[in-house]
This record gives structure tokens, C-alpha cells and sequence, in this order.
């Protein structure tokens, strides 16, 4: 079996053709990912632009589909999708949701559109693009003008719509969907190990590595950096080959 990635990131390669190129990558002892991601639960996937947050989340999406689920990824409109890709990658198209944000919703508005399909039962997984830079805050000279015959008083104070993610609470009501739905809710970030994770209601923090191991091959090393409620688990490395013309 062959699953191909995100463009600009890899592709597995299995079975003993994987063996024959890096030997044993993975200690027994360590569990895929997709394993540890268990439904029902908020998954944080973090990195910076060297990592392989996309090609994890793709993983997950798959492995939902495998199971029979829709699926539901949410991002800023111009997001990193590429529909050719995540076809070769083994996604169904079809079982697939692709939500765009205007730009000026920032990632509030992706959450809230997260809680939206999620309320529906009807989505095993969701993934939340929460990794570009929060949009700058509108002054009060860009306050849209009123409706038609609707009358503001001129001492309202102002009320912006809140663009980014603020306090945990936002969190609970996901966390509450994913236990309710038994469904996995995957928030990709943007940041380094060294920052901790998005919020309390998070279940699982990965951080994928990827690493060169040849021409166009690459190790994408999973790091486990929270696991609530479950004992210290590495997750496997797993090989994976870069698109046609990355050598």
C-alpha cells in the first residue's frame, strides 16, 4: 500500500520495500499516531514550517475515511489544500468537507464553524487550521455602516468581533462534541516544543519531525509531547517519500 501526501510533503512507502531502504525505524514498543489519536478527543499537531503537520493531519483523515466517516477540514480561504493531492493520497474527495473562512473571521471564525458541523453528529473527524497569523484588528473607522433602517445609538460602545482564540471555553465545547459524537477534532498549530499546548482540554499534543534520509526520502518522527491520562508512549517514525521532483 502507498499513501501520497500534501504537496511539499511525502508519501508512505510500506511493506518490505520500506524495510529494504531504512531497516527498522520504529522500536516495538512504539504506536503509530494514528493509534494514539483516538476519537474523542482534542488532538493539537504542532510544528513550524519544517515539519510535517499537514502529511499527520492527511494520516488522520485517511484513517478516518477507513473507518467510515465523514470528515471536515476548516481553513483561511487561500489554505494549503491541493485536491490532486489529497486524491493521490488515498483521501476520498467525496467523504470530504472543505470549509474556507474569510480571512478577517481570523481563527475564531474557524471554530466556530468547527462547532457548527460538529453539533450536527454527522463528522469522525475535523480538522481545524489554526496555524496562520491572527488578522489584524479592525479600527473603529472600518465599523460596518448599519442595515437599512437600523438605528445604533451614538453612545454604544464599540463591539468588535472577536478574531482570535481567547480563554479555554472555546476548547470545552469542542472536547464536549468530540466525547459526545465520539469523533476526533485535530487542531493544527503553528510553534515550537518549547511552547505549551493550546489549552488544558487538548488530549494529545504531537509535533512531527521530518528528517532527510535519501534522495526524496524523508523520516517523519512524531514526538509525543502530551498525552492526558494515558502512560509516556513514543509514536513510530514512519518513512515517507517527497512528491515527484523533491529530491
Amino acid at each position: 500500500m502507498t499513501v501520497v501526501a500534501l504537496r511539499g510533503v511525502e508519501e508512505v512507502v510500506s511493506g518490505n520495500d520500506l524495510a529494504d531502504r531504512t531497516g527498522s525505524i520504529a522500536a516495538e514498543s512504539a504506536a503509530s499516531f494514528v493509534t494514539l489519536a483516538a476519537p474523542g478527543k482534542l488532538i493539537e499537531v504542532s510544528g513550524g514550517a519544517a515539519g510535517a503537520r499537514l502529511t499527520t493531519a492527511v494520516a488522520l483523515v485517511r484513517q478516518a475515511q477507513l473507518e467510515g466517516e465523514t470528515t471536515a477540514w476548516i481553513q483561511p480561504v487561500g489554505g494549503p489544500l491541493f485536491p490532486p493531492d489529497l486524491a493521490d493520497s488515498g483521501v476520498d474527495l467525496d467523504a470530504l468537507i472543505v470549509v474556507h473562512i474569510p480571512e478577517d473571521r481570523g481563527s475564531a471564525g474557524i471554530a466556530r464553524a468547527a462547532e457548527l458541523l460538529l453539533r450536527s453528529g454527522g463528522y469522525g473527524l475535523c480538522v481545524l487550521d489554526l496555524s496562520a497569523p491572527p488578522p489584524p484588528r479592525a479600527d473603529a473607522s472600518e465599523r460596518p455602516a448599519p442595515a437599512p433602517g437600523q438605528h445604533v445609538p451614538e453612545n454604544m460602545p464599540e463591539r468588535p468581533c472577536p478574531r482570535g482564540l481567547h480563554g479555554s471555553a472555546w476548547q470545552a465545547r469542542l472536547a464536549g462534541l468530540a466525547r459526545a459524537h465520539g469523533c476526533r477534532v485535530v487542531l493544527l498549530t503553528r510553534g515550537s516544543a518549547r511552547r505549551d499546548s493550546l489549552g488544558p482540554m487538548v488530549g494529545l499534543r504531537l509535533q512531527p519531525r521530518r528528517e532527510r534520509r535519501g534522495s526524496g526520502l524523508f523520516a517523519v518522527n512524531p514526538d509525543v509531547l502530551k498525552h492526558k491520562g494515558a502512560l509516556p508512549r513514543p509514536a513510530a517514525s514512519e518513512l515517507r517519500r517527497g512528491p515527484w521532483g523533491l529530491v
